[in-house]
């Protein structure tokens, strides 16, 4: 017989498979050693549960805690942010489903599933990631439905049609409470998970945008209100690169200085200015549901008016956030394609930071530049000399070959290929060398349009840096050099300049790669239109709660709110009161109506049973009135007796089969 507190082998089962689910998709976030130790657990708890292995010795687990300090200590030396947390708390959930002895124990692993489960949301909050966490969260419920089980129960099915039953009556009040309630903050911060942080940085690297184009991750979406503009003016910037070192081109602040972030109070002092707003072209209102960057810059057209709150404009004329982004953020946007920014004239500090480079670098381009400016004093004429340059002998490739340490020598007159960062960082310097202001911007160009919904989609693909260059009386004018060389890429996409197997070489499954291929297509253009609703409708609702409480109740007063509240609550347990009224009522047991036949030939035969009379004074009565039946009619009575009233005990075919054979015998 199973000691009371020992967990039936259902409840192992089902508590073994939440381990399981909850702890491997966030194994690609941490360590690489860490995924031994919930292995080691793992396997050695199927020991038990197979009945091969007896519990973990003092010494297993003494190495194993060993290895788990000495593993976090060597791979975090500062032991703060999300991944050392995550990381030790998958280390405790492995060594306490190691450990698990009693009842008690198992409970402890099941409460920790349930926090390593919603944990995940941390990383990642994608709609599948959220469905994911659901199934992970009704094994959880089926683990603990499971552990409260005895230990005699043999079925598995049970613990998870439980659990179904207790998330299918949680679910209309969790509608009800996500619809009405108020988005809150959290009351304490979460540093963002930097392994879940990709895309485009604040600096530049040659190198550093040709990774981002063999990547297909979404960068942001852009849902216009009105006409999607041109692809070819589909330029989305991000940060712009003033400084360079020789190697890393970088952000500056307005003192001439490389920082990492601005004040908010420096950034309000260059609001948006409607002065400067020239030109025939209507405005172009648009939103953007930009992904988690790790970092404040946001995306644009040219010359954007934020109408999102907590959106600043900076003097370089890209957009700011309040925050790092460590999670999805949707702003509106109003951007004038013909404004010319004419602040008649640099200031003599910030020509000296557009015109700055490091000393002794790239001497023969420094030597043509000088020429070319002395032979060609007028700065658009030198433009389109320099791009006559480029359209010669360069040519556009996603594998560069290296550059040396006067990289822009080594370009221009050694390799001549590059991506769109070497043509852009090569022109800025030539330009700078011949003495025009320049500067790069980083950030986005062009996109997908989604066939069906209409928005557009910018994947990492897309990223690209281009040049903008200062003309007195005009202002900063883009020019991008890469359009010179492969105007395609400005034209179309990246994918129809280059095959697919050469942009995605380190990715062979990625479903963008298989376009061409209608119904893989269509799989992928409705999963990204699911992926774009759940930003949207739930991630973003904090947005739409105003508007759509006032279309579903007709005002948003206070009054209105309690009284859907009450009224959706109470509605909402409706079904869970059915339940409960259901479970109340009593289930005849399938061996009764066997039993009832037994009784109605007895009584055919002048045996009547009595009303309340038990099973067992029946029989010694029929007994004593049929010697001759009186073995027939007590080994019946046993096995019904035993069904009804022994669970596990009788055998339901059997008693069957017994009362169909059984004639009275006068």
């Amino acid at each position: 017989m199973a000691i009371p507190w020992q967990v039936s082998r259902p409840g192992a089962f089902w508590l073994l498979l939440a381990f399981v689910l909850c702890t491997v998709p966030l194994l690609r976030y941490l360590p690489l050693w860490l995924p031994v130790v919930p292995a080691v657990a793992l396997v050695w708890r199927l020991g038990i549960y197979r009945g091969r292995w007896g519990a973990p010795g003092r010494w297993l687990k003494l190495v194993l805690t060993g290895g788990c300090v000495a593993g976090l200590a060597f791979s975090f030396p500062r032991f703060s942010g999300l991944e050392p947390m995550m990381s030790l708390l998958i280390c405790a959930f492995s060594l306490k489903l190691l450990e698990m002895y009693q009842r008690r124990d198992a409970l402890v692993v099941v409460f920790l599933a349930y926090f390593v489960a919603i944990a995940l949301a941390l990383f990642d909050q994608g709609a599948l990631t959220a469905l994911y966490i659901v199934l992970a969260i009704l094994i959880v419920t089926a683990s603990l439905a499971g552990v409260h089980h005895s230990g005699t129960v043999t079925c598995y099915r049970r613990p998870l049609v439980k659990s179904l039953y207790i998330l299918a009556q949680a679910i209309p009040l969790m509608v009800i409470f996500f619809l009405v309630m108020p988005r809150l903050g959290p009351l304490w911060g979460v540093p963002s998970p930097s392994s879940g942080i990709t895309g485009m940085s604040d600096s530049l690297v040659l190198g550093d945008i040709t990774r981002l184009g063999s990547s297909s991750a979404i960068a942001f979406r852009a849902e216009f209100a009105d006409e999607m503009p041109p692809r070819d003016q589909l330029y989305w910037r991000g940060v712009t690169l003033s400084r360079f070192d020789g190697r890393r081109w970088s952000r500056v602040d307005w003192r001439g200085q490389a920082v990492s972030t601005i004040p908010w109070q420096e950034e309000t002092s260059a609001r948006w200015n409607k002065n400067v707003i020239t030109g025939s072209r209507a405005p172009i209102d648009y939103r953007i549901i930009l992904e988690k960057t790790g970092g404040d810059w946001l995306y644009s057209l040219w010359y954007p008016q934020p109408l999102s709150e907590n959106v600043g404009v900076l003097r370089d004329v890209t957009l700011k956030s309040r925050q790092p982004l460590t999670r999805r953020m949707e702003y509106w946007v109003r951007s004038y394609p013909d404004v010319r920014v004419d602040e008649t004239g640099l200031t003599d500090e910030r020509r000296a930071v557009e015109m700055s480079l490091p000393r002794d670098s790239n001497p023969r381009t420094r030597q043509l530049a000088a020429q070319w400016a002395r032979e060609t004093p007028d700065a658009q004429v030198l433009v389109k000399r320099i791009l006559a340059y480029y359209q010669e002998s360069f040519f556009y490739t996603l594998t560069p070959p290296a550059l040396g340490e006067h990289s822009v020598d080594d370009f221009l007159f050694r390799s001549q290929a590059g991506f769109c960062e070497h043509f852009a960082a090569s022109f800025v310097f030539f330009m700078r060398a011949a003495g025009v202001p320049a500067r790069i911007v980083a950030g986005y160009q062009g996109g997908e349009v989604h066939p069906q919904e209409g928005y557009l989609i910018v994947r990492q693909y897309d990223a690209h840096a281009w040049a903008e260059i200062w003309l007195e009386g005009q202002g900063w004018v883009r020019v991008d050099p890469t359009a010179a060389v492969a105007p395609q890429r400005v034209l179309s996409s990246l994918l129809d300049l280059m095959s697919a197997d050469v942009v995605f070489a380190n990715s062979p499954l990625d479903l963008v790669r298989f376009q061409n291929i209608a119904w893989v297509n269509r799989l992928r253009l409705q999963m990204e239109a699911f992926e774009y609703s759940w930003a949207r409708w739930v991630l973003g609702y904090n947005s739409l709660q105003g508007d759509f409480l006032k279309r579903l109740l007709g005002g948003q007063d206070v009054y209105r709110l309690a009284a859907f509240l009450l009224i959706g609550s109470l509605l909402s347990l409706v079904p869970v009161l059915f339940v409960l009224y259901r479970g109340r009522e009593e289930k005849p047991h399938p061996a009764d109506s066997i039993y009832r036949i037994f009784c109605q030939r007895l009584a055919r035969a002048g045996c009547q049973r009595m009303t309340g009379e038990a099973p067992q004074a029946f029989c010694h009565r029929s007994a004593a009135k049929f010697p001759a039946n009186a073995v027939a009619i007590s080994e019946i009575t046993a096995c019904y007796v035993a069904l009804r009233y022994s669970p596990g005990g009788g055998d339901l075919a059997r008693f069957r089969k017994r009362v169909r054979a059984f004639r009275v015998k006068r």
